[in-house]
């Protein structure tokens, strides 16, 4: 991707994996070596940076960062993977969250235990310092939600003045700016978590969330979530060895089998090398389908292009949702290939140990 193209910003924590390998998982109180163990980088937001540099994407993480003993590690391996990390807030005098994970050979099963020293979360005047211009994406890890919705209305604000400035043919905005699609995750089982659907583009939705909510397959989940979300959003649930499916933006259901590989090394973070896949994909679209339009002086500007899609889906009356999603680049054949994508870069990843070589998998599909 370009150098001055618009990057995907990953909003969400980073911390220190320390990953054990097991012949099996060990029995309590019992003493057992183990087959391998090494330090990496972690945490939703910042795996999903590591997969989305490898894949090529153009990408930034943004979460707080404790300024202790394990900050050059953390920032190194950001380095080492091309991730922008300069808006970090640094926090002096608190540790580094620290997950120690288990991986076990013999089941395939992967066991966390997570450790966070109350490091502190982002807070909007943290996100008021970015530059949004420099974005055409940004991903949320659903967590500290208050936070999250103000830093999601802000967006929706940054939006909305885009329109309008479109709208009036203001020459104040750059010519190369473009609404920013809001993505999240919806991970951890918490009921609040909805209440950030009505500013969200595209959600993606774990197997361990949609179990929490009483759903015990895709479509189910696809359904019920879908209630809750915004006019025109995108929904997309990945359920491990089942695949995934996803809605599109008019409602049309797609699906993708699992691509499992032939032996499970690791599954760490196979969730998001799945939402960072389809991110790549679906941002890729997106910047295409706006060269095109910008391209071709017959095609109708970005607000009229709104208007019309908003005649053709029905508003939900249910939720606070002021704007439609700007998601018209989400066709059912660019979701069926975005959603294809992620379950084979995600089965490619269990696989392997660690991100690396997706990238060498990969090659020939991101350079078509």
């Amino acid at each position: 991707m370009e150098s001055n193209q618009q990057k995907i910003l990953c909003v969400g924590l980073a911390c220190l994996d320390i990953v054990q390998t097991c012949k099996q998982f060990p029995t309590e109180d019992s003493d057992q070596r183990s087959v391998e163990c090494r330090w990496q980088r972690g945490g939703n937001a910042s795996n999903t940076c590591t997969v989305l540099s490898q894949l090529g994407s153009s990408c930034e993480f943004f979460g707080t960062l404790s300024a202790e003993e394990h900050l050059n590690f953390l920032q190194n391996d950001m380095q080492n993977y091309n991730i922008d990390y300069s808006h970090c807030p640094m926090a002096e005098n608190i540790g580094c969250p620290t997950s120690t994970v288990i991986l076990s050979l013999s089941s395939g099963t992967r066991t966390i235990l997570h450790h966070n020293p109350n490091l502190p979360e982002l807070t909007l005047k943290n996100f008021e310092q970015l530059h949004l211009e420099d974005y055409s994406w940004i991903h949320f890890e659903g967590r500290n939600l208050s936070e999250v919705l103000s830093m999601m209305q802000c967006v929706e604000n940054y939006n909305n003045m885009l329109n309008y400035s479109q709208d009036t043919d203001s020459k104040e905005i750059d010519a190369n700016q473009v609404p920013i699609t809001i993505s999240v995750e919806l991970e951890c089982p918490k009921q609040e978590l909805l209440d950030l659907l009505p500013y969200v583009d595209v959600t993606f939705i774990s197997k361990d969330f949609a179990q929490s909510r009483g759903h015990d397959n895709m479509s189910e989940t696809l359904k019920n979530i879908s209630e809750d979300a915004k006019s025109g959003a995108t929904l997309i649930c990945a359920w491990g060895d089942r695949g995934a499916m996803a809605r599109t933006p008019d409602n049309i259901i797609v699906q993708s089998p699992a691509f499992s590989p032939q032996r499970v090394v690791d599954t760490l973070g196979a969730g998001d090398t799945f939402n960072a896949a389809v991110l790549h994909f679906l941002n890729k679209a997106k910047l295409e389908f706006i060269r095109k339009r910008k391209s071709d002086p017959n095609e109708t500007n970005s607000l009229q292009k709104d208007v019309k899609i908003r005649q053709n889906i029905k508003r939900n009356y249910n939720i606070e949702s002021i704007e439609c999603s700007h998601t018209e680049f989400i066709t059912q054949n660019i979701l069926q290939a975005a959603v294809t994508f992620g379950c084979q870069v995600a089965g490619a990843k269990v696989g392997l140990k660690g991100y690396t070589k997706l990238d060498e998998i990969f090659k020939n599909a991101l350079e078509s």
